[in-house]
């Protein structure tokens, strides 16, 4: 069995290039790489079944540790290495990178500068659950399925890139979240979905607002029983 499971849910072969080169060059080799995705059709075009995807992809893995991935993102040859350890240390530790978006390949042209990176904190320290980006993360499996996966009810929106899992181990307790600094992302520009920011659930009494209600009352769904 191998120790960690990497996951990219993912609908763009072309995205999937910049992950396979940085997982050729880790040193951390105990690991399967998972990556899955379909896309659907609605009235407003196609969309990313991303939770579906995702509880798919960790259905079938088989690392204790899983680390979300995103297509379209290189990462240093420690990454893995660096997760790994952490989980070591702290078999209920969260742990996300951080990451900047570039033009290409290159990285030299930046597009976005992630604005969870401070000076105050050190490289490494406990935040709040909503700074976990899952576009790379380290989850110990265990946490997905003390929750029950992801909501498959916002395949209907756009991503809100797993903070439902996220509030649900909240909830529930004995989890904890953390920033590594040192782990670094690098992301091409790739574009989104159609109608992306119409779509998201977000507002006073949209449907995150009242899924949030409901998770207070049942915070472990069934979608990967």
């Amino acid at each position: 069995m191998p120790k960690i499971s990497v996951i990219t849910p993912s609908v763009r072969p072309e995205g999937l290039k910049l992950v396979e080169k940085a997982l050729k060059r880790q040193t951390f080799r105990d690991f399967e790489f998972i990556p899955q995705g379909k896309t659907r059709e609605n009235k407003e075009g196609e969309y990313w079944t991303i939770y579906s995807d995702y509880n798919e992809a960790i259905k079938k893995s088989k690392g204790e540790l899983i680390i979300s991935w995103q297509d379209h993102t290189f990462a240093k040859p420690d990454t893995l290495e660096r997760f790994w350890n952490h989980y070591q240390n702290d078999k209920h530790a969260i742990v996300s990178a951080i990451g900047n978006k570039y033009q290409d390949e290159n990285f030299i042209v930046q597009t976005w500068q992630d604005p969870r990176q401070r000076s105050d904190q050190g490289s490494f320290y406990e935040c709040n659950f909503n700074d976990i980006e899952i576009n790379l993360a380290s989850f110990p499996r265990e946490a997905f399925y003390a929750v029950g996966g992801f909501d498959e009810f916002f395949n209907a929106y756009s991503s809100l890139c797993g903070l439902d899992v996220l509030a649900r181990l909240l909830i529930i307790g004995g989890w904890k979240f953390y920033l590594d600094q040192t782990i670094n992302s690098y992301s091409t520009e790739h574009g989104r979905m159609a109608n992306w920011e119409e779509n998201l659930p977000f507002g006073a009494g949209g449907a995150w607002e009242k899924k949030l209600q409901e998770y207070r009352i049942n915070p472990k769904l069934n979608y990967l029983t």
